[in-house]
């Protein structure tokens, strides 16, 4: 992810961009010993994925689907499902957990996507081009916060194996590593 200046009607405005798709880091692999599990593999009390389940939106989060009212809720509710299977894709492919930044953007995906679908099927009912288009902006959103939840988890799956798979990543996609590059000793520098 990278920090620019808007051009355009947003001048002066500072943008996130991703990376485009097919420069996006590599998987990472998964970390082979998870704390998570005792030695027979059972959850141990306190694990990662139980504490997880305790953030997902809800009636004091994002989203209440069940408060979804008409044809929507269908949709939110696959929007829903969409979201935890995704986070599970990235946490397998990631190193096994995922932060709360990243989980947030594949909500948010999954948020708008699920209105895409909707606004598609409404668009197709009612023969109204507009709503289609709309449905297509919100797709898009849907792909780049997708992008985006990638990218933060390559990243954070990288540093949690230690700096130099972090310096790896770094530097295959051409991105300094601020604080990850050695100081020299004092005794080196004479």
């Amino acid at each position: 992810m990278t920090l620019r200046r808007g051009h355009g009607l947003g001048a002066g405005v500072p943008r996130i961009e991703v990376l485009p798709a097919d420069e996006l880091p590599a998987a990472s692999t998964s970390i082979a010993v998870r704390a998570d599990r005792g030695a027979n593999g059972r959850w141990v009390a306190g694990n990662a994925a139980a504490r997880a389940q305790r953030l997902r939106p809800g009636a004091r989060g994002l989203l209440d689907v069940e408060r979804a009212t008409g044809a929507f809720r269908a949709f939110a509710r696959w929007g829903r499902r969409y979201a935890s299977h995704r986070r599970a894709e990235l946490a397998a492919a990631h190193g096994g957990t995922l932060s709360a930044g990243a989980g947030a953007l594949v909500e948010s995906a999954a948020l708008a996507l699920g209105a895409s679908r909707f606004l598609y099927a409404r668009g197709a009912d009612l023969g109204d081009v507009e709503l289609m288009r709309r449905a297509s902006a919100l797709a898009n959103d849907a792909r780049q916060n997708e992008l985006a939840a990638w990218e933060l988890a390559a990243r954070e799956g990288a540093m949690k194996r230690g700096p130099a798979d972090a310096r790896a990543l770094l530097a295959a996609m051409g991105a300094d590593a601020p604080g990850l590059t050695p100081e020299p000793d004092d005794e080196d520098a004479s």
